[in-house]
């Protein structure tokens, strides 16, 4: 098995941080682990019912991102957040972030798309429009 990447702190980029929070599925990861230490995979996503391989692309793309600290304990992987690393790094972003986030919810993508509804064709308009309109004058009695 393959050891697990944590970027050092110099190496830890904003755009990575901003795009691994761009996802709801994450954002709650990371509220998650806000609150708790340390947690596994499974148990950061209680309220989500992610297939594992999901799971472990989300906390691949945190890790990755310098957000979360991952650490083998038995058989499974114990997550904490890197708090203290992003607040040297970024001070003030972490906890912006998280602030903001408070009040959201994770939304899902709908599984289905509602129906269309039926869209009325417009009238044609001008001087052709108002000829269709009319009888011919062979018609009129």
């Amino acid at each position: 098995m393959r050891p697990l990447h944590h970027p050092a702190i110099d190496d830890i980029e904003m755009t990575s941080v901003l795009y691994a929070l761009a996802d709801p599925v994450r954002l709650g990861i990371v509220r998650s682990l806000s609150r708790d230490h340390p947690v596994s995979c499974v148990g950061a996503c209680i309220d989500e019912e992610l297939p594992r391989a999901t799971l472990s692309r989300h906390f691949d793309v945190l890790r990755s991102a310098g957000l979360v600290n991952t650490v083998k304990s038995g058989t499974q992987y114990l997550n904490t957040l890197r708090c203290d690393d992003l607040e040297r790094r970024f001070p003030g972003l972490l906890r912006a972030i998280l602030a903001g986030a408070a009040g959201s919810q994770p939304t899902r993508k709908p599984s289905a798309k509602p129906a269309a509804k039926p869209v009325a064709k417009a009238a044609p308009r001008g001087r052709r429009a108002e000829a269709s309109r009319t009888p011919p004058a062979k018609a009129r009695a």
